[in-house]
């Protein structure tokens, strides 16, 4: 299980590029940008020259090994782009995690080589509005390719003792999501290391989302849209899998059946049998699972302000 603060010490990587010359980067260390990839070479070009217009600090673009381009090429044309060389698998919260710590500025916005943001996105009202808001992550209204809006606001309910999480068009400003739609929004830097980032044992993207959702919500942290931050998708929405499977099983463990007691959170012991039944696994694996949650919880316990029961029963519905 993570633990705070962020630890990033299991990613192998290397820095190529990103020269600190004063002429190449002048803006103040206030929002840097960090590029997450997954088309490949089709937008990779045009979108490094346009995020480079923006008004932003520095540029990090995070690269799996065996990228289908050349980063030392792409490292000469823009030589105030640093590109982060992943040289094993990682999870795209572990990217992230990766960038927010490579990155200088107070805010870290992250978005993918397939999205578009607008030329003059990063206006000095939006960034004064980000900053008045005192969010964990601010999230953008999302245009599909073809311009319609992206139900990316994340709303959770509790149906039959069942997790559901109903997806929302966003209808006004300010509306609380449970995390990220596709990992993209403005992250406050700091807070997010305070919170420990995203789980990388947690590998499915779904689980990875609702986990790093969940524990903000449950230690005090908002994360609220933005409708004037704008994303398009250059290319059609990503799919993902939510079907539960060990992800799931970590996720349960961290959130589900935390309890908040008055001051602080506990994973009781009482919950092992229910868990390990529904797991699927030896009794030997099972207790070794809830025992590393336990100690985590045990860890953090006075860092829960809510347990996920009181997150879905306190939870807005939007204004109409």
């Amino acid at each position: 299980m993570n633990t705070t603060p962020l630890t990033i010490n299991k990613v192998d990587y290397t820095v190529v590029g990103g020269r600190r010359e004063p002429e190449v980067r002048r803006n103040d260390p206030f929002i840097s940008i960090v590029l997450l990839n997954r088309a490949g070479r089709v937008f990779k070009s045009e979108i490094l020259a346009h995020l480079s217009k923006l008004n932003v600090y520095e540029i990090i673009s995070i690269e799996s090994s065996g990228s289908g381009y050349d980063v030392e090429s792409l490292a000469v044309r823009f030589p105030a782009i640093r590109f982060i060389r992943i040289h094993k698998a990682a999870t795209e919260g572990e990217k992230i995690n990766i960038g927010v710590e490579e990155a200088e500025s107070k805010y870290v916005f992250v978005i993918y080589d397939d999205m578009n943001a607008a030329a003059g996105i990063f206006s000095e009202r939006l960034l004064e509005q980000v900053e008045a808001s005192d969010c964990l992550c601010t999230v953008p209204l999302i245009q599909s390719r073809r311009q319609s809006t992206v139900p990316s606001i994340m709303s959770p309910a509790f149906l039959k003792k069942s997790l559901k999480i109903v997806q929302l068009a966003p209808s006004v400003d300010g509306m609380n999501s449970l995390f990220p739609f596709d990992y993209c929004g403005i992250y406050d830097r700091e807070r997010y290391r305070k919170l420990g980032g995203y789980d990388g044992r947690i590998t499915g993207r779904w689980w990875q989302k609702l986990d790093f959702g969940f524990r903000a919500n449950m230690w005090g942290e908002k994360i609220q849209c933005k409708t004037s931050l704008r994303i398009k998708y250059l290319d059609s929405i990503p799919e993902e899998s939510i079907t539960p499977d060990k992800s799931y099983r970590f996720f349960y463990l961290k959130n589900l059946i935390v309890r908040f007691d008055g001051d602080y959170g506990i994973l009781p012991n009482g919950r092992f049998l229910s868990y390990h039944f529904k797991s699927g696994e030896s009794v030997f694996t099972s207790m070794k699972e809830f025992r590393e949650a336990r100690e985590w919880v045990k860890t953090n316990k006075y860092r829960f302000r809510m347990d996920a029961k009181s997150i879905t029963e306190i939870w807005e519905a939007p204004e109409n």
